[in-house]
């Protein structure tokens, strides 16, 4: 009996003993609880009375970030010019720190790039320009977004090079043999020539590319005999009509090694209240390559339908052409230890432009002097593919009658370029 009566006395107080504990770890629990809630709202108290802080600066892994998807380069030339002296005044010989470019190509997503390039010709701009010195400039060059869809159909709009003829979208001095980029792609297709505009690029296959832009035109008030389009590049803040240029470009690679561009300009270059005189360029360009040998050529025509409207000299046409032949001269066995990538090419190149074809407006004005040719030869030695070391020698003449001062001369230039 006794056994019986002392076992449930106890678990009685083992129970009741174990809910006593366990009600003074609740209210233990309940009273840290209390503690902390008590000091989260006195630091939520503290923080409101604070004025706000400022967002924290992006760190370094996101500079490093902008780093990684951002490239720069550009390109350079360094010239020594010597020019005889034939009654016009442009003799004489000096050096001249012709051009440096530096151009910025930003991956601002995995689908849109940021392409911006800005040059320096003849060291920057002078206040004032004395005698013949040459005046320089600081132009934006391109400043564009790419937007990059699908591989036949993209989007790019802002700033950008004109898609005409063989020299104006290759312009880097490690892309032509000469010192000096052809006349033609000077006076007739007016290079370096970007505008602002948008449009349409891809790829046709493995063998074709294309282009096809709506960009602003180019003010025919200044064409001229003497300069041909050149000087009608208008600044990007103006533009001297409503109208619009339409301008494209097919790029074709039919067989291994061959090269051919077919491009087009058309667009009004009269100035707004007048009427439309419009401007047209037809350009067709190629390269082959057999062995170490090399053929290239351009030929460009450019018809004004108005050309009155525009200037009293220019002609109803304007049209040109150059061809090239090279040789790669480096022997294989020299092409060891720094020069294992070392090229060295000799070139000559015929050119002849007229910018007086057809009838003018004032017939007084017509003058042989503006049918012009160029014959240059010479070398381009390349102890790397970024580094073009040029020596060349150009023959000038023209149509001029007796009396007339010429506008070129014969000269021989030197020049380093680079591209990085």
């Amino acid at each position: 009996m006794k056994k019986r009566f002392i076992i449930p006395t106890t678990a009685s107080f083992l129970l009741a003993a174990a809910t006593l504990a366990s009600a003074a770890t609740v209210d233990e629990l309940q009273h840290q609880l209390d503690d902390l809630s008590g000091q989260i709202k006195a630091l939520q108290a503290e923080k409101a009375q604070k004025p706000a802080a400022a967002p924290a600066p992006q760190g370094e892994g996101y500079l490093k970030t902008v780093w990684d998807r951002t490239r720069i380069g550009g390109y350079g030339e360094l010239d020594y010019i010597m020019k005889s002296d034939n009654g016009n005044g442009k003799g004489g010989n000096t050096f001249d720190p012709h051009r440096f470019v530096l151009y910025v190509n930003s991956d601002l997503a995995d689908w849109i790039t940021l392409n911006a390039e800005l040059e320096w010709e003849h060291s920057g701009v002078n206040d004032e320009v004395k005698g013949d010195e040459l005046s320089g400039e600081v132009v934006v060059e391109q400043a564009f977004l790419d937007f990059k869809l699908f591989r036949p159909l993209n989007v790019k709009a802002g700033i950008m090079l004109v898609p005409v003829g063989a020299i104006n979208l290759y312009h880097e001095p490690t892309n032509f043999n000469s010192s000096e980029r052809p006349d033609l792609d000077k006076y007739l297709i007016p290079s370096t020539w970007r505008e602002m505009g948008i449009g349409i690029h891809g790829s046709l296959g493995d063998r074709a590319d294309y282009q096809l832009l709506v960009m602003n035109g180019l003010d025919g008030k200044e064409f001229s005999a003497k300069n041909g389009l050149r000087d009608g590049r208008q600044d990007m803040n103006k533009d001297n009509n409503r109208g619009k240029a339409l301008t494209g470009r097919l790029e074709l690679r039919p067989v291994t090694n061959l090269y051919t561009n077919f491009s087009f300009y058309t667009a009004n270059s009269a100035p707004k209240g007048s009427d439309n005189a419009y401007t047209t360029i037809l350009a067709f360009d190629g390269k082959y390559r057999i062995s170490d040998f090399e053929i290239a050529g351009e030929y460009v025509q450019v018809i004004q339908d108005k050309p009155g409207l525009l200037a009293s000299d220019i002609g109803h046409r304007m049209s040109g052409y150059w061809v090239e032949g090279a040789y790669h001269l480096m022997p294989a066995a020299l092409k060891t230890g720094k020069l294992a990538e070392a090229d060295l090419v000799a070139f000559a190149r015929y050119s002849e432009f007229d910018t007086q074809q057809g009838s003018i407006a004032d017939p007084t004005k017509a003058s042989g002097k503006y049918d012009r040719n160029y014959t240059n030869f010479g070398f381009s030695f390349k102890p790397v593919p970024t580094v073009a070391i040029k020596a060349d020698y150009q023959i000038y003449d023209d149509h001029r009658s007796g009396g007339e001062k010429p506008l070129d001369n014969d000269k021989f230039q030197v020049t380093l370029g680079f591209v990085f």
